[in-house]
Order: C-alpha cells, then sequence, then structure tokens
C-alpha cells in the first residue's frame, strides 16, 4: 500500500484510543465499583450509556459536521475524548462519572468512520480488505495493550491514574491527526433520506443489523468479563491483566489474518468461520467453566472469532452500499456502539438476574441468531 501505510497506521492509533476510551472500564471496574461506593449495575451503566450515546452521536455527527475537512473531524473528536477521560478520573460520585463517560463518547461518535473512510479512499478497492484491517486493528491492539495497561495501572496507581494514561494516549492521538492527516480532505454531509436509504436497502441493512448483532451476543459477556473471570472462573484478580493482555494478542493475531483468510476462504467464508468459532467458544465457558484447561484458553481466545468478521463485514458494506458509504459506515458504527450498549446493558442484567455464570449462554443464543442473519444477508 506504498505511501499509505504511515496514514493508515495514524488512523488505526486514532481508532485505538476510541477502542480504549469505550473498553478500559472494563478493566478497571472492579476498583471503579469500591473506589464509587456503587452496584455491578451501575459500572454497567457507565459502560451501556457510553455505547449508546455513541451509537446515536455517530449517525448525528455525519448529519451536522460530515461537510468538515476530516482532520477537523477526528481532531475535535480525539480532543473531546481526552477531555473526557480526565474529568472522568476526576470524578468524585458516579454521576460525575456519567457525565464524563458520555462526554467521551460524543467525541468518539465520530473516530470509526471517519477513519473509515480517509483509509478507504487512500488505497484501491482490491486493498480495501487489509486498509480496514489496519483500522480495526487499532480496536483488537487497545485489547493488547490498552486493557493490559489500564488494569496494571488500576492495581498498582488506582483507577483514576487508568483514565488519565487513556488521556494521555489520546492526546498524541490528536498530535498524530495534526501532523500526518491531509487538511485539504472533506467529507459529504448525509441527510436522513440517505441514511434511510441505506437502512431500507437489504444487503446493507441486514450487514449492519449483523454487526450489531455480533458485538451484542460477544459484548454480553465481555462487559463483565472481569466478575465472571473471578466468581466463575475462580482466578485471582491479579491473573486478569495477564489474561486480557493474552486474549488482547489473540484478537489482533486474528484480525491481522483476516485479509489473509478473505483470500482462502472469501469474504463471506471468513465471517462464517468466525461465527462459528465464537459461538464455539461461548459454549464451552458456560457448559464447562471448571475444566480450567479448556476455559481459560478458551477465555483468551474468544475474542479471535470477532476480529475476524469485523473487517470483511465492514468491507462488504462498503460494497454494497456504494457512493453512500460513508453514510453506511457511520450507521455501521452505531450498529457496533449500539451492539456494546446492549450487550453491557444486557450484561449487567443477566449478571444482577441470573448470576455471572449464565452470561456466555445468553452471548451463545445471540450469536446463533446472528449467524441466521448472515446467512440470509448473503442471498441478497
Amino acid at each position: 500500500m506504498g505511501r499509505a501505510w504511515p496514514v493508515l497506521i495514524i488512523l488505526g492509533f486514532c481508532q485505538f484510543c476510541a477502542s480504549w476510551g469505550s473498553l478500559a472500564l472494563i478493566a478497571v471496574q472492579i476498583e471503579m465499583r469500591a473506589g464509587l461506593n456503587v452496584t455491578a449495575s451501575s459500572i454497567a451503566a457507565l459502560v451501556w450509556a457510553f455505547s449508546f450515546s455513541l451509537a446515536l452521536g455517530a449517525p448525528l455527527a455525519q448529519a451536522i459536521i460530515g461537510h468538515w475537512q476530516r482532520r477537523a473531524v477526528l481532531l475535535a473528536s480525539l480532543m473531546l475524548m481526552t477531555i473526557g477521560a480526565i474529568a472522568l478520573g476526576l470524578s468524585q460520585n458516579w454521576e460525575q462519572a456519567m457525565i464524563a463517560r458520555i462526554t467521551m463518547a460524543i467525541g468518539a461518535a465520530s473516530v470509526m468512520p471517519t477513519a473509515s473512510v480517509i483509509a478507504a479512499s487512500i488505497v484501491t478497492e482490491d486493498q480495501r480488505p487489509a486498509a480496514m484491517s489496519i483500522v480495526f486493528g487499532g480496536l483488537t491492539a487497545s485489547l493488547v495493550i490498552a486493557m493490559p495497561i489500564s488494569s496494571a495501572v488500576a492495581e498498582a496507581a488506582g483507577w483514576r491514574a487508568a483514565w488519565y494514561t487513556a488521556g494521555a494516549a489520546t492526546f498524541v492521538a490528536a498530535l498524530g491527526v495534526v501532523f500526518g492527516i491531509r487538511s485539504d480532505v472533506r467529507g459529504t454531509r448525509a441527510s436522513l433520506s440517505s441514511m434511510l436509504s441505506v437502512l431500507s436497502t437489504p444487503a446493507t441493512g441486514i450487514t449492519i443489523a449483523t454487526t450489531a448483532c455480533l458485538i451484542f451476543g460477544g459484548f454480553l459477556t465481555y462487559s463483565m468479563i472481569a466478575f465472571w473471570f473471578v466468581e466463575v472462573g475462580n482466578a485471582p484478580r491479579p491473573a486478569l491483566t495477564l489474561a486480557l493482555f493474552i486474549s488482547g494478542v489473540a484478537s489482533m493475531l486474528g484480525n491481522a489474518f483476516s485479509s489473509h483468510i478473505v483470500r482462502l476462504f472469501g469474504r463471506e467464508g471468513t465471517i462464517v468461520a468466525g461465527l462459528g468459532f465464537t459461538a464455539l467458544c461461548f459454549s464451552i465457558l458456560w457448559l464447562i467453566p471448571h475444566v480450567y484447561v479448556l476455559s481459560y484458553p478458551t477465555f483468551v481466545l474468544f475474542g479471535v472469532g470477532w476480529a475476524m468478521c469485523l473487517a470483511p463485514l465492514q468491507a462488504r458494506l462498503m460494497e454494497k452500499a456504494g457512493p453512500l458509504a460513508q453514510v453506511a459506515l457511520a450507521l455501521n458504527a452505531s450498529a457496533f456502539f449500539g451492539g456494546q450498549g446492549l450487550g453491557a446493558m444486557g450484561g449487567g442484567i443477566v449478571y444482577s438476574t441470573l448470576g455471572p455464570a449464565m452470561l456466555p449462554m445468553i452471548s451463545l443464543v445471540i450469536l446463533l441468531f446472528t449467524t441466521g442473519l448472515f446467512a440470509l444477508s448473503r442471498r441478497l
């Protein structure tokens, strides 16, 4: 991809920071629950409030500031995330933490669609799957680096320090945008009619729904994974940091090799394989959680299935959307984070009512539905 590499790496780092701001709470939820003196469900609310705010903000941002210079959109988004992360570290109660999380979500709303559109615009069509893998590599890299860093910092210096660290990383990403992204590229303002057109077209609408259900099913368990690891897996809290790191490495490898798998098995075959692998992992976590020789490797590997699906789903959506690709990507970002929000909300409900042992079973049911939904989209 020649000269596109430096820009793609910057865009991937922007996605890395957006994902860090979204997911770091999972790594520090035990410390935050104690520090703010709230329940596990209240911590889950901080996760889904972020996700729902971002899901709503992504299409609104395209409608309001979609015509801005894309560098300006990214820069404004990252600075808002920086402010929100610092405010979260300074929060003295749950209400202040919620305001800070929503501020971060408003900032993150434009990162994924803007980064994806810029990446797609600087490579050829046949290079798009690889370019999307690099951008989404930032998301999976956050599991490898950001999640364990947040967990380790929270354990060593407190959860507030973990958020200051996330804010500093986002500020560095903003500097990368200033010096590395061209300022003469503008987007297009999305209209309500164009959004409805994308959603009402079966090929694009069902693909977006597939993304939402995939993330919903996976995140229902992942949003409460620290509690599952300690309370069901009977593992000590310090082991969580290492487990998150290994899990992130596995997810990053899955994303990195997804473009190669696409070349071998095709885009649809790769997505089916990712869905099937994720469903298998949830089956093991549900049915035999105490057979540790299987459940612990499964714990660190189940993110591989997600990672295999995301880039080919994104590339498929862009192909089907044609000239409305930017609008479709914004709606797909809404689906992604809306799925996170539903997953976090559902995870909190399942944890409170059925217990953490049932989280993988509910995720499995949703993943099976997602597989059926994708099978339907393949006929369109």
